[in-house]
């Protein structure tokens, strides 16, 4: 970035100190992006996972169709720590 652009930064959030920045769930992500494949998948498994994003990486359904490109998946590929 450069230093004017820093700047300009720098002045916005001087200018504005009550900004929170908005975090959105996989749900909320995948309706703002209706053609994205990745959101929906992402947002199928949150919601079927009843939020948890511990319990997607654990997901033991492996009839389920999405379960191989689930999101949040632990590398279980040998050699990696």
């Amino acid at each position: 970035m450069n230093e004017a652009a820093v700047n300009a930064l720098q002045q916005w959030r001087i200018d504005n100190p009550d900004f929170k920045p908005v975090k959105l769930s996989p749900v909320e992500k995948s309706a703002a992006n209706p053609k994205s494949l990745r959101l929906a998948v992402n947002a199928k498994c949150w919601d079927c996972s009843n939020y948890q994003r511990e319990e997607v990486s654990n997901c033991t359904i492996v009839s389920c169709p999405l379960h191989k490109v689930r999101p949040w998946q632990k590398d279980t590929a040998e050699g990696n720590d």
